[in-house]
């Protein structure tokens, strides 16, 4: 895994609002081709880090079940690459 790759899945979670922001696995190589391995280094590195945290038991907005998920922590939030998230932020909202 490289620093690049820990980079852009801290953007991508750092674009999800601080409300609902949790993204899961398939979610995360939706917008990043990557592949579960090294979406779920990338995640647990980040953790470690301090700057992702695991959520189990998420739901989706219409009350649906909707697993476990990761999501930015403040100090991730404030760490990840502006740019990138702006960038990923555009991508998930159209």
């Amino acid at each position: 895994m490289t620093a690049q790759t820990e980079t852009k899945v801290l953007a991508l979670l750092a674009s999800g609002s601080e409300d609902f922001g949790i993204m899961c696995f398939s979610e995360i190589a939706y917008f990043i081709k990557l592949n579960r391995s090294e979406i779920r280094r990338a995640c647990r590195s980040l953790k470690r880090k301090g700057l992702a945290e695991f959520h189990r038991g998420c739901w989706t907005e219409d009350g649906v079940p909707a697993g476990s998920g990761y999501g930015a922590t403040k100090l991730g939030r404030d760490y990840a690459d502006q740019k990138l998230v702006e960038k990923f932020a555009s991508k998930r909202w159209i």
